[in-house]
């Protein structure tokens, strides 16, 4: 069993699709069905069905897959150790997050990038639930994301900020001049939520079901600034996390009234992870502008 054997079959066991793995991995279909073919006579085991033109993972393949995305990291992550005794000079950072944090690590990014340009970043954006799977199956390196729901035993929590479920509002909105509001004040405004399954709507939906207020977004969203689009034409009103509309001064994140909605920010990442000298330094940037962004 090899290292490229294993990164051929994880290719191939996301994209269930040979010819587009080969491509991605820079060799021919039949090499890659060939070298895949070897690993399982070594294992002893079928890790994909081939039905025509189109292959499935096999029970033993789902099985397989995450020791495989395991072993593929760790050599990685040995590779790294080694260059970490040079500097930072080279590589690539992996960053998994949520939308509502997407100014926050844009600061973060620009800033790290100021001081070793030569590092590049992967940046994806997932739903919480999807980003907690890409965190333990190591898609990403780690993740910026809303505190789990529930304590997961493979991954490491490390408290950062909390910011607070608002309305978001145009300055021009009369809403801008509030404090803070409650839900029967927004009955008037066209409501804008992220789509279901993103915290900022499940926490909405849970404060709307606990109060006597009948109240249902106009618009569901999974694309954060045509929404914020929307809020400045004056005629929305978008139910976000605050933290969404750091630097945005024609913007204005109103608080609910007696209701602080805290949303605890953390920073995921694997137990056990070695943590190389780029991703040290982006965590003590991290943790030390979380409170000057804002």
């Amino acid at each position: 069993m090899e290292l490229r054997q294993l990164k051929y079959f994880v290719k191939s066991a996301e994209l269930l699709n040979f010819t587009e793995a080969a491509n991605l991995c820079c060799i021919t279909q039949s090499t890659l069905s060939q070298q895949i073919k070897q690993l399982e006579n070594d294992l002893g085991v079928q890790l994909f069905e081939r039905i025509g033109r189109k292959v499935f993972l096999t029970e033993e393949g789902k099985d397989f897959l995450p020791f495989a995305r395991q072993t593929l990291a760790d050599a990685d992550y040995a590779k790294q150790r080694l260059r970490d005794i040079d500097d930072i000079k080279t590589g690539t950072i992996r960053i998994g997050s949520t939308f509502g944090l997407s100014t926050l690590l844009t600061n973060l990014i620009d800033k790290y990038s100021s001081l070793y340009p030569q590092i590049k970043f992967e940046v994806q954006f997932f739903k919480q639930d999807d980003l907690i799977e890409a965190v333990r199956e190591r898609k990403v390196d780690f993740a910026i994301a809303f505190n789990l729901m529930k304590k997961d035993e493979l991954i490491q929590e490390v408290f950062l900020h909390t910011y607070h479920l608002s309305a978001i509002v145009s300055k021009d909105c009369p809403l801008a001049e509030k404090e803070s509001i409650t839900l029967t004040q927004l009955k008037k405004y066209k409501i804008a939520t992220p789509a279901p399954g993103m915290n900022a709507r499940r926490m909405f939906d849970a404060m709307v079901s606990e109060s006597d207020t009948q109240l249902k977004p106009s618009l569901e969203i999974n694309e954060i600034h045509t929404l914020l689009h929307l809020v400045r034409t004056g005629k929305w009103v978008a139910i976000l996390v605050d933290s969404i509309i750091i630097g945005e001064n024609d913007l204005k994140a109103v608080p609910f009234k007696n209701n602080s909605l805290p949303m605890n920010v953390e920073l995921l990442y694997p137990k056990g992870m070695y943590l190389r000298k780029a991703i040290k330094v982006f965590f003590d940037l991290l943790e030390l502008k979380t409170n000057y962004l804002l």
